[in-house]
C-alpha cells in the first residue's frame, strides 16, 4: 500500500488579468500550501475504484483523482487498476484547492504504484491536460502560478522562509468557482505583458513575513481579485470580510475564489479568541483551524 498527503493551499495573492480567448481567465498568484490535508492510499487491484470519508463526494469518472488515474494510466499505456481511498479533511469549495491537491497526490501515488517512475516535470505536464491548479501540488511550498494556473515557478529561497501560524476561517458555505468568475465581468486579455519578476516577489513575501514575526506589524498585503466577485455570487461572505476587517485590518484574505479567508496569528493569539469573537458577531456559522505554512514537496 501507497500513502500520500495532499495539503491544502492558500492564495497568498491573486491577480486576474483577463478573459482568455478559450474562456479561461489568465492568472497571476501566489499560492503556499498549508497543514490542513487529506490522506490518500493506494493498493494493487483487478480493476479500478474509490471510497471516500466524505459521503458527499462522487467516487465515479467526475471526481478528479478518477480522471488522474485514468490520465496516467493512458499516458503509460498501461489498464488503470488501483483500489484508492480518500479520507477527506480538505472542505469542499472554500478556495483550499483541495480536489486538485488530491488529484495530484494520485498521480504520485499511482505513478509508484504502477512502476512507471515518471518525473514530477511529466507529471505536471499531465496534470495540466485535466485541471488548472493541480501542477501546483505537485511542487507544493511557496509558487508562483500563472496561464490557467498550471504554470508553476517555485520561488527562489523560499524553502528557508520560517513557517507561519494561519487560522483558516471555514464558512459552512459552498462557493462555486464557475458563479464567482461569472460575476467577475472580467476584461478581454489584452496581450501586454505582465512583469513580476520572482526575484521581487521573493524579495517582498520574505520582508513581509520576517517583519510580522519581528512583532513590526503586516505591510503591503496585494489584492485577491476575485474577492468582491465572491461577495457577489454568496452575500454571506461580505459581513465575515466586514468583521475581518475591522478586527484584523492588514493582516487577512481570501483563499482562491472563497468562501475560505485566513488570518496571520500575531503571538498571543487562539483560535479560540477567534471563535468568540465570530459568535459575538453573529457569525459562528464558521469553523476555525490553525495550520502552519509548509515546505515544498520533496520530489518523489
Amino acid at each position: 500500500m501507497i500513502e500520500c498527503i495532499a495539503q491544502a493551499k492558500i492564495n497568498w495573492d491573486l491577480h486576474i488579468l483577463g478573459k482568455r480567448p478559450d474562456g479561461y481567465h489568465a492568472i497571476d498568484t501566489v499560492m503556499v500550501n498549508v497543514g490542513l490535508a487529506d490522506r490518500l492510499t493506494f493498493e494493487p487491484a483487478d480493476s479500478l475504484s474509490m471510497t471516500c470519508t466524505d459521503p458527499s463526494l462522487p467516487c465515479d469518472d467526475s471526481n478528479l483523482v478518477i480522471k488522474a488515474a485514468r490520465a496516467l494510466a493512458h499516458a503509460g499505456g498501461i489498464e488503470p487498476k488501483a483500489r484508492i481511498h480518500l479520507d477527506k479533511k480538505i472542505p469542499a469549495g472554500g478556495g483550499l484547492g483541495g480536489g486538485s491537491a488530491d488529484a495530484a497526490a494520485a498521480l504520485d501515488g499511482l505513478n509508484r504504484l504502477w512502476g512507471l517512475s515518471y518525473p514530477r516535470e511529466r507529471l505536471s505536464e499531465l496534470a495540466a491536460t485535466f485541471g488548472s491548479d493541480i501542477s501546483y501540488f505537485l511542487w507544493g511550498g511557496w509558487c508562483r502560478c500563472r496561464g490557467r494556473g498550471e504554470i508553476v515557478e517555485p520561488i527562489p529561497d523560499s524553502a528557508v522562509w520560517p513557517a507561519i501560524r494561519v487560522f483558516l476561517i471555514l464558512p459552512k458555505l459552498h462557493v462555486p468557482t464557475p458563479a464567482v468568475y461569472r460575476t467577475l465581468n472580467a476584461p478581454r486579455l489584452d496581450g501586454k505583458t505582465y512583469e513580476r519578476p520572482l526575484t521581487v516577489i521573493s524579495s517582498f513575501i520574505n520582508m513581509q513575513i520576517r517583519n510580522f514575526l519581528n512583532g513590526k506589524g503586516f505591510q503591503g498585503w496585494p489584492d485577491n481579485h476575485l474577492q468582491a466577485a465572491a461577495c457577489r455570487a454568496e452575500p454571506r461572505l461580505e459581513p465575515l470580510q466586514k468583521f475581518l476587517e475591522a478586527q484584523y485590518p492588514g493582516r487577512w484574505q481570501m483563499s482562491g475564489s472563497g468562501a475560505v479567508h485566513f488570518v496571520l496569528a500575531e503571538s498571543g493569539e487562539t483560535p479560540a479568541a477567534l471563535r468568540r469573537r465570530l459568535s459575538r458577531n453573529q457569525l459562528d456559522e464558521a469553523d476555525v483551524v490553525e495550520v502552519l505554512t509548509a515546505p515544498p514537496r520533496p520530489s518523489s
